[in-house]
């Protein structure tokens, strides 16, 4: 057996030489056959069939007598006569055989009844054929062309559904990938546009009075289009549908009355509409929309993937709100906790110097104990309330102007008197002629910062730091080395996560926060610029940061 879709089994639609109609009817005086039927010619609807299972198969002659719902009923040779049942028939070679039509999935079966590996009952079907029996043998040949299609239609549907869930794994780590409450929305129109082969799509969360829809995100619509305001639940039927949980199809955007803006639509391209409700447990949220620009019948698949897209999307966009107030609370909260630390610090260092009169000494090394701590504990806040200003203050375009070697001599300069305590020689090797870049001078010198503190953290007495600014065909580089600890290879991966401290640092006495590189990651990124590290244990690092010439 092999499918044959429905379209393909008229003569117009045939191709590489498979189908063909003759210009006048086959058949004996009882071959069911009609002239003028659809064909290339206009002269009837007899086709020859050639299998594609090869040249040895038998070529078998059809005649179409009828369509029902969804089925195609043809017939020939001998078996013409037979236009109510729903198998079919032919004479090839003097032999009768039995060919049984199954639609499923929207694919027509054609089964043939002889030599197909199919044993006795086969056999049996095409005998009884031939003693002039229709009815026992449609029975037969229907069954064993049933069993045949199901088998096939069970194994499609196997691989779409692995395709589907492949997919949709692929889309969700799209969306999930992001944290950003601004970034969230635009990945998931994005997905819910590949994912059904849409020309846009849209999401629009409900507000807090739940009266309005306000748009979050859309992709393939025009600002004119989209910038419309919020959408009135009340006067859209659509979104009231919606947001009562149901899916809501329209086929034809010019002719659903459901459409409130069917001009509008129409000079957008818009020609139909699937929307899918974002749920959040009990309670609608929000719409996701795709638009296609021709009247359509959204698939089944459609359908499924758009909701599965809609459900991760809620969580998704939940991750994103979560994520947020994270960083809001440690933003106050590091706030509110530095000014009193760095009091703390500041009255530590006047009793140790003795202006509050003099210290034994087992009181000077108590309150050295309490000097580092809170400088550790200091140091940690401020790292903190760098890594949540940095997340939570984002411009859309930054728009000062500095240059990457000042930045660099800059922070030499405050480093080097802590460089030298520790017996590291720090060195500065920048190119002054390197154009200056867009962007945040204070997050850059940041940056830097946070790179040469940490190479001279991890650098042994005796050895050598070097900070360069420098061009790199058309990109302007920032190369921080170190002969240091190095980092362990299984280390390299995890390097930017937060609070991550490679293993030989842990077992060292070097404190830290393993805040430092998360900061340089985030302002790396908001700069459009790539971090690349290089690194041996026990023979030093180097970090480079990499500007795009865009922003030069």
């Amino acid at each position: 057996m092999w499918p044959i879709p429905p379209s393909a089994m008229w003569p117009i639609f045939g191709s590489g030489g498979r189908f063909t109609c003759p210009p006048r009817p086959i058949g004996g005086p009882n071959a069911a056959t009609r002239t003028g039927g659809p064909g290339p010619t206009g002269r009837c609807n007899t086709i020859l069939l050639r299998s594609p299972r090869g040249s040895d198969s038998p070529q078998v002659r059809w005649a179409m007598l009828g369509r029902g719902t969804g089925t195609l009923l043809w017939a020939g040779g001998t078996a013409a006569g037979w236009a109510g049942t729903t198998f079919l028939a032919s004479r090839v070679s003097s032999a009768d055989v039995l060919y049984c039509p199954v639609v499923a999935l929207g694919v027509l079966f054609v089964s043939p009844m002889y030599g197909a590996g199919l044993g006795a009952a086969a056999l049996a079907a095409v005998l009884v054929l031939g003693s002039g029996d229709p009815t026992r043998a449609g029975a037969t040949g229907v069954s064993l062309a049933a069993v045949w299609a199901g088998a096939w239609v069970a194994e499609r549907r196997r691989r779409d559904e692995q395709e589907d869930f492949e997919r949709l794994l692929s889309l969700v780590r799209h969306i999930s990938s992001r944290l950003d409450p601004a970034e969230v929305p635009t990945a998931i129109v994005r997905t819910a546009r590949e994912a059904t082969g849409a020309k846009a799509s849209s999401l629009r969360l409900l507000a807090a009075d739940g009266k309005t829809l306000e748009l979050r995100a859309a992709e393939g619509l025009s600002r004119a289009y989209v910038d419309k305001g919020p959408v009135d639940v009340r006067r859209t039927p659509i979104d009231r549908h919606v947001l009562q949980g149901e899916i809501v199809e329209i086929r034809n955007a010019a002719t659903d009355p459901r459409v409130q803006y069917p001009h509008e639509a129409h000079e957008e391209g818009i020609a139909s509409v699937l929307c899918v409700p974002l749920r959040r447990k009990e309670d609608v949220i929000g719409v996701l929309r795709v638009y296609s620009s021709r009247p359509r019948h959204f698939s089944p698949r459609d359908v499924r993937m758009l909701v599965a897209l809609s459900d991760h999307a809620v969580i998704a966009l939940r991750q994103a709100e979560l994520h947020h107030a994270t960083l809001v609370f440690m933003r106050k909260v590091t706030h509110e906790l530095r000014a009193p630390l760095a009091a703390i610090g500041s009255y530590v260092k006047v009793l140790l110097e003795g202006i509050a009169g003099a210290l034994s000494t087992e009181q000077t090394d108590m309150l050295r104990r309490v000097d580092r701590r809170t400088t550790m504990l200091l140091e940690a806040v401020n790292d903190l309330l760098s890594l949540s200003r940095a997340r939570l203050n984002k411009p859309s375009e930054p728009t000062a102007e500095f240059r990457l070697p000042a930045v660099v001599d800059a922070v030499a300069s405050l480093m080097r008197p802590r460089a030298e305590a520790g017996g590291v020689t720090l060195m500065v090797e920048s190119d002054p002629d390197v154009p200056a870049l867009i962007g945040s001078p204070e997050e850059m010198e940041e940056l830097v910062g946070n790179l040469v503190s940490n190479a001279v953290k991890y650098t042994p007495a005796g050895g050598s730091v070097s900070a360069a600014a420098m061009l790199n065909g058309e990109c302007v580089l920032l190369r921080v080395t170190d002969t240091g600890i190095g980092i362990p290879a299984d280390e390299l991966p995890r390097l930017f996560g937060e609070f991550h401290r490679c293993a030989n640092v842990r077992q060292s006495s070097i404190e830290g926060t393993g805040l430092g590189l998360a900061i340089v990651k985030t302002i790396a990124d908001r700069h459009h610029a790539e971090v690349r590290v290089e690194s041996e244990e026990g023979q030093g690092t180097t970090v480079e940061v990499r500007f795009p010439p865009a922003r030069t």
